[in-house]
């Protein structure tokens, strides 16, 4: 998944990691919505359901109210224009979990730590986050805040307050703010 451009971008370029570290994935305690875990019990539902409150409840026995409400807004009515009394899912969970796995397998230190002129990387880290953040991967994203600025590119890290992992349907307008700066081109 890491090497999808064919051709160099044109610079400057822009890229945002909401609540993911460059390395190695550290999962959340006991209790918390881990997304490999919800990529699994999804697997195993009908690609066909009768009604989004079954789903929500069958979620909330393992995950989170909000996660739980969020994951039905990716059902659809099966039927024309809505008349169906069953719905189906919007995504393809195979190509989701394929990412997932891909994300935990991919170490990207190397790049951010070296970055090319012009390449500006934010990273958002959720205040309530399920991942793991270590220490060590603090230190480094500040270290590499300060080499890449002294080197045309940017390294920049940002708290979303009040979010766990799933920053979109936690924090929503927290998150449309601090994102909102690179629309312009302004540090936050």
């Amino acid at each position: 998944m890491v090497d999808q451009a064919a051709k160099p971008l044109a610079r400057p370029v822009r890229v945002w990691v909401l609540d993911a570290t460059p390395g190695k994935v550290r999962a959340g305690g006991d209790g918390e919505d881990h997304p490999a875990e919800l990529i699994s019990f999804l697997s195993k539902l009908p690609k066909e359901v009768s009604s989004r409150q079954e789903i929500v409840k069958a979620l909330v026995q393992g995950f989170s109210m909000d996660v739980a409400r969020w994951v039905v807004t990716n059902l659809r009515p099966t039927g024309i224009l809505g008349s169906s009394s069953s719905f189906s899912w919007v995504f393809d969970l195979d190509g989701i979990a394929e990412m997932y796995r891909s994300y935990e397998e991919t170490n990207l230190w190397k790049f951010v730590e070296n970055l090319p002129q012009g390449v500006h990387i934010n990273f958002l880290k959720a205040e309530r986050s399920l991942h793991q953040w270590a220490l060590e991967d603090l230190q480094r994203i500040h270290a590499a805040e300060l080499l890449a600025s002294d080197e045309g590119g940017g390294v920049q890290m940002h708290v979303l307050e009040d979010a766990g992992h799933w920053v979109h349907a936690d924090n929503p307008d927290g998150l449309f703010r601090i994102l909102s700066s690179s629309f312009l081109g302004l540090r936050t």
